[in-house]
């Protein structure tokens, strides 16, 4: 019998081919349609923070006879966004704001993602119509600034308009409690819903003020427009947090997603803006020994009642004066800025005037004193 001839056995030369078999596939693997996506998503986006939106209910904002709240969120139409409670799924969102693409279009534009296996293309007005909000308004085209039809703005002109009346300087970030409560939860209603970020919410953006001065002024602005953008500026900043949960949760029932099995975060009344959050207002003015506001005496009305005590209908009225000479205080000096601007206009172009003048009667020799004295 012969000498035992070793078989060797065959080796793989597909790279990590053999550990990558034995590897449980990524849940999500399947919602991308290239390696390279996929990737980009492990690496820069499963991780990365939410930020859960806040909501407020009609019957609070009623209660509190907040009217200029009202009127906005009628005019601008964002009543059932605001209100949104449904839970949302944070890595579905995340993979498919990672390769979201917008196209625009006659029709209003769409959406492009890969969801489930599938290329996807989603009409910017079915947004809207989930979202219960209008395809109608501006459209910022090149980052938030004011439109031409909107007459002259300013950012110290905007402060002032919602409230801020302390002068800023060019590096100085004004803070949101300077601003009044309605103020205050308008800007929550920017921050954490219609345009989410992450960070310090206690700081009034240049965005922010614009947005809330134009909303003030009556000017309608095209919210599902203006959220896809939203969400497109995260693809091109790692650090920044995602947000629109809940709308991505209504897209993917839309889409007839199924959604058993993901990862998902319930929306709760700690989310809801009520009064344990004007009573968080309250305590950072404190903190800051900036005084009392009518925060301060929308608390204390608050536990009055939680006590069985009934609010006086004279103090009611009351309240609405002092917030009714607030505006008119607030409209006053944004009237002296305008008149002070058209002043210093004026002075210009008599100014301008004069030296045209001059300019003549030098060319025609005449003299200035001359002319004095056949005014004398």
């Amino acid at each position: 019998m012969g000498p035992r001839k070793e078989i060797q056995k065959k080796r793989h030369h597909d790279g990590e081919g053999s550990s990558r078999r034995n590897e449980p596939s990524h849940p999500l693997a399947s919602w991308f349609n290239n390696p390279q996506a996929f990737e980009t998503f492990i690496t820069k986006w499963e991780k990365r923070k939410f930020v859960t939106p806040r909501y407020i209910t009609y019957d609070f904002i009623v209660e509190h006879n907040y009217r200029n709240l009202t009127r906005i969120i009628e005019q601008q139409g964002f009543g059932t966004l605001v209100n949104m409670t449904n839970a949302y799924y944070p890595n579905l969102v995340s993979a498919c704001t990672s390769h979201l693409k917008y196209s625009a279009s006659n029709e209003g534009g769409y959406v492009e993602c890969y969801v489930a296996g599938r290329y996807r293309v989603i009409p910017l007005d079915a947004i809207a119509n989930l979202c219960g909000l209008s395809m109608e308004g501006h459209r910022f085209m090149g980052g938030i600034h004011a439109h031409e039809s909107w007459g002259p703005y300013a950012l110290q002109r905007g402060l002032n308009a919602i409230g801020y009346n302390d002068l800023i300087g060019e590096r100085q970030r004004p803070s949101v409690n300077k601003l009044s409560t309605e103020m205050r939860i308008l800007h929550y209603l920017i921050t954490y819903t219609l345009l989410p970020r992450g960070g310090n919410h206690g700081i009034l953006q240049h965005d922010d003020i614009l947005l809330m001065w134009a909303m003030l002024e009556g000017h309608k602005i095209c919210w599902p427009f203006i959220m896809v953008q939203n969400m497109l500026k995260l693809q091109g900043r790692e650090s920044k947090a995602i947000g629109y949960g809940p709308i991505w949760t209504r897209i993917f029932e839309y889409l007839t997603i199924g959604l058993d099995g993901y990862r998902k975060v319930e929306i709760g009344e700690e989310n809801c803006i009520n009064e344990r959050t004007l009573k968080k207002m309250r305590r950072q003015l404190e903190q800051q020994g900036q005084g009392v506001d009518e925060v301060e005496e929308e608390v204390d009305r608050m536990e009055q009642e939680d006590q069985g005590h009934q609010q006086p209908q004279a103090q009611a009225t009351m309240l609405d004066l002092v917030q009714e000479m607030r505006r008119m205080n607030e409209n006053l000096q944004a009237f002296q800025i305008e008149i002070r601007g058209q002043y210093q206009s004026m002075n210009t172009r008599i100014g301008r005037v004069e030296r045209n003048v001059r300019a003549i009667h030098d060319h025609l020799g005449i003299h200035h004193e001359d002319v004095d004295e056949d005014e004398d």
